[in-house]
């Protein structure tokens, strides 16, 4: 071990590093303490001699001295999950010489630039005035080696600010309540105008860069100073007519004073689909999982980045969401939605350089879960692509704000028409509470009469008055006369109208009401035509009793529900090409929804817990194709509840089609 460790300590300074020996398994308490007075080797190189001198029998590790004495410049990541995000958010900078340590990797970089040596989270940059561990050192039983043998990147200092910058950024955006966001140092507008002018063009990518400057508080004069070189200098596309040097900067200065001039209240940022936002609130009435969705977002935390239950709580709790709640949209009742994972979540041994590997067998060390990707959401909540408002810091704070802000953003958008019902189904909340949210944001509603004339024909579409319905009162609609006298809408009475001659006679219907954010109301009633079609639809489904549409739905579901209120699954033929489509990659709960099932050769059914790896070995053992996923039915309910909205909407075709599959 010696020998290899001199030989090694002089290759490393004929390369020009400057190297010491560590302690190493000579004192197993300091093991990482240099086994010699190091402050000499900061600013000279040590001779062959000296390293045969000071490597002793004991010694089992060297140490390189970083910073410029050796032109060495190492970032230390401790933390694995930060490592990954590294390599694929800056991949052109991953593939530098690399050493596997204890808990981490080593990345080296050439570089004469003067860097001070400091943490961040997950690790640890490598300067002036520290050491590192370099191969082949031993401490205890871990070998450091190298895993990357490609030659170092050398760094210029554009390179060393942008690596340092990342780092700093990515803090800032975990750490949104800290002093680095509040002043802006940690942005760097050049990275990224750079990055947006490759994919939406140089003019685009400069207002959105004067505009993230902005909100976040970064003084118009050092963006100027920042952007313009930049905008100047960067190629235009080859189809644009040519622009002097002059008129791109007088353009560049325009567009900046444009994003300032822009300037909204606080800083803001979109977040998850509002799809998805609404599928949560009605199926799970918290709102645990769909803030947690939304602090990822404004977090800065990247699609399909693994990260601890840890990491979560630290961000989430900044933001007012606290450990409980973060805890049950992890691992407890928030957790799924139709028995799947909304944030996958998995087990994992160690991670290599090639991300989560859990291949090798033993105890598992650690629960990584994964942030979903949009298209994940979608699928596992079955809900449609759509836009997404625009979510505020303190919108996040509490339920109350978070479903405040969701109406707020609802009305604004759309100003929309629609009752009391289907905006507090929207929210998971009763429709008292949508009365008070209206209270509170002084929406302005506007009542919508729609208005037909009583005529003979028109009367044969008015309900008859069944044994024991209401005397005085038909619900949503009724009939007025000339004089404004209001009375039911019921047959015999529209027919006695016309007898005694009331030409000017009506028929009334309560249509949805209009709702609209702020500004002053000119009608509290708005009053629309409506024909003989659109009034019988809605005397269909308003009409009293179990006989209507509504009834008649209800009982129709209600009998599904009594027939299959057993545990009824159905099977799904697995082969190896689909099994990691089919069964989700999750370690940690046991089989609740469906379970995996096959035949041996006597015959008898072999039920296995729904798991990957058991579905490769099953398929394995009994043979391709003759293995099945049975999986709880829950598709008939998701149905049901479709066609239940749909008829209560007014789309009967749509609702009694959704209800036929159903029954099918």
């Amino acid at each position: 071990m010696r020998k290899e460790l001199i030989q090694r300590a002089k290759n490393l300074l004929r390369a020009g590093y400057s190297v010491i020996p560590v302690q190493g398994n000579n004192a197993p308490g300091e093991p990482k303490k240099p086994a010699v007075s190091w402050g000499a080797y900061q600013r000279q190189l040590p001779s062959e001699s000296d390293i045969e001198r000071q490597f002793g029998k004991k010694v089992t590790a060297l140490g390189i001295v970083c910073g410029r004495i050796s032109k060495l410049l190492v970032i230390d990541f401790d933390d694995l999950l930060r490592y990954q995000r590294f390599c694929r958010h800056l991949p052109q900078y991953s593939e530098t010489y690399t050493v596997k340590t204890k808990r981490g990797f080593h990345l080296y970089f050439r570089t004469a630039e003067r860097v001070p040596s400091h943490q961040f989270d997950g690790g640890d940059i490598k300067g002036e005035k520290s050491y590192i561990i370099a191969p082949p050192s031993q401490i205890g039983r871990f070998k450091y080696r190298c895993v990357k043998d490609v030659p170092k990147i050398t760094l210029d200092k554009g390179d060393v600010d942008r690596l340092l910058n990342y780092f700093h950024v990515d803090s800032a955006c975990d750490e949104v309540s800290g002093k680095r966001i509040r002043d802006g140092s940690a942005l760097d507008l050049r990275r990224l105008y750079q990055r947006l002018a490759a994919r939406i063009g140089r003019n685009n990518a400069l207002y959105r860069a004067a505009s993230a400057a902005r909100e976040w508080e970064i003084a118009k004069e050092r963006a100027e100073r920042e952007l313009i070189e930049l905008h100047v200098r960067a190629p235009s596309h080859p189809s644009h007519k040519y622009e002097a040097g002059r008129e791109r900067m007088e353009e560049g200065l325009r567009t900046i004073d444009s994003a300032y001039r822009n300037k909204t209240s606080g800083r803001s940022t979109s977040g998850i689909p509002n799809s998805v936002r609404e599928r949560l609130l009605n199926a799970q009435g918290s709102t645990a999982m769909a803030r947690l969705l939304d602090i990822f977002v404004l977090a800065g935390w990247q699609a399909d980045a693994y990260f601890t239950a840890t990491d979560a709580i630290r961000v989430a709790e900044r933001h007012g969401l606290n450990r409980k709640s973060v805890l049950k949209a992890l691992t407890g009742e928030y957790s799924t939605y139709d028995g799947r994972q909304i944030i996958s979540r998995r087990y994992v041994e160690y991670l290599d350089i090639e991300g989560l590997n859990s291949r090798k067998r033993g105890r598992p060390v650690e629960l990584a879960f994964r942030v979903p990707a949009m298209s994940r959401l979608l699928g596992v909540l079955n809900v449609g692509r759509s836009p997404s408002d625009r979510m505020r810091f303190e919108d996040l704070k509490s339920a109350k704000s978070y479903r405040l802000a969701v109406h707020r953003e609802y009305i604004r958008r759309l100003a929309p028409r629609s009752s009391l019902k289907t905006l507090a189904r929207r929210l998971g909340v009763h429709e008292r509470t949508v009365r008070r949210y209206n209270r509170a944001l002084e929406v302005q509603l506007t009542a919508c009469v729609g208005r037909l004339k009583l005529t003979r024909d028109v009367v044969a579409t008015l309900p008859k008055r069944g044994w024991g319905a209401r005397k005085n009162t038909t619900g949503g609609f009724w009939l007025e006369s000339a004089g404004g006298t209001r009375l039911p809408a019921w047959r015999h009475i529209g027919a006695k109208l016309l007898n005694a001659g009331e030409k000017e006679a009506q028929i009334c219907a309560r249509l949805s009401s209009l709702f609209r954010l702020g500004g002053d109301v000119k009608d509290a009633v708005q009053f629309e035509r409506m024909n003989a079609g659109q009034f019988a639809r809605l005397a269909q489904m308003r009409s009293g009793g179990r006989g209507g549409l509504i009834g008649r739905l209800e009982g129709a579901v209600e009998s599904l529900r009594r027939r299959s209120s057993g545990a009824r699954y159905e099977r799904i033929q697995l082969f190896f090409e689909n099994v990691a489509s089919r069964i989700a990659d999750d370690k940690v709960s046991e089989t609740i929804n469906g379970y995996l099932v096959a035949y041996d050769g006597a015959g008898f059914e072999v039920r296995r817990p729904a798991r990957r790896g058991i579905g490769y070995r099953m398929l394995k053992e009994y043979g391709n194709g003759n293995v099945y996923l049975a999986l709880r039915s829950a598709y008939k309910d998701v149905v049901m509840s479709l066609a239940r909205h749909a008829l209560r909407a007014g789309d009967a075709e749509q609702g009694f089609d959704l209800l036929a599959r159903t029954m099918a």
